[in-house]
């Protein structure tokens, strides 16, 4: 059996508890932020069983280049970078909680946003790369339709001609299903990173 290379993240679909609840934070400064508060996690977490197994769960927490050099060989200061108490640089691994994943364009020409993606690290800094992130967005559209307007009006009240106007609707309001986001159907999955 080939070994699944160290960075590769996958959905798992068992349970998987987080070292904290903490809000994903790397969107906060971001135009498409949410709120939330920086994860005051330790930069080396304690073992769990999927890390028991060489995994760990993509939470955003920190974690020390010295204690895994080999994930670190991968990610870098990728998704952000840190000095911890003791002086040493710390790493951190992607936040995909809550998440859709979109494969990385690398010029295909099948992302129109790619140019305005936002950098791993978070704030409001663009850069089209992989683990860049992208806003919730709508396709703007609209929809023709028909209104009959009555020309003139008789004595008695009797539309004496019509005429047809073709116009176009906006965005569709409300729509079928209305919440706070745009989404298609989904499961809940945790995302999981090799990292030895």
């Amino acid at each position: 059996m080939t070994a699944v290379p160290i960075g590769t993240v996958c959905p798992f679909a068992g349970q998987v508890t987080p070292l904290k609840g903490d809000l994903n934070d790397v969107w906060k400064q971001s135009a498409c932020a949410g709120t939330g508060s920086a994860p005051v996690q330790t930069a080396d977490a304690p073992i769990t069983l999927i890390e028991a197994q060489g995994w760990m769960l993509c939470d955003g927490r920190w974690l020390s280049r010295n204690a895994y050099p080999e994930l670190y060989a991968v990610l870098g200061f990728l998704y952000g970078r840190s000095t911890n108490s003791t002086g040493g640089d710390t790493f951190r691994l992607p936040d995909y909680r809550g998440l859709f994943m979109r494969g990385f364009d690398a010029g295909a020409g099948m992302d129109p946003g790619a140019d305005d993606r936002l950098i791993p690290a978070g704030g409001t800094d663009k850069g089209n790369q992989v683990g860049s992130r992208q806003c919730d967005a709508f396709q703007e559209h609209s929809h023709p339709y028909q209104v009959t307007n009555p020309s003139a009006v008789s004595q008695t009240g009797q539309a004496a001609g019509t005429s047809v106007v073709e116009k176009q609707t906006g965005n569709p309001s409300p729509t079928a299903r209305s919440t706070t986001e745009t989404r298609g159907r989904n499961v809940a999955v945790n995302y999981i990173i090799r990292y030895r």
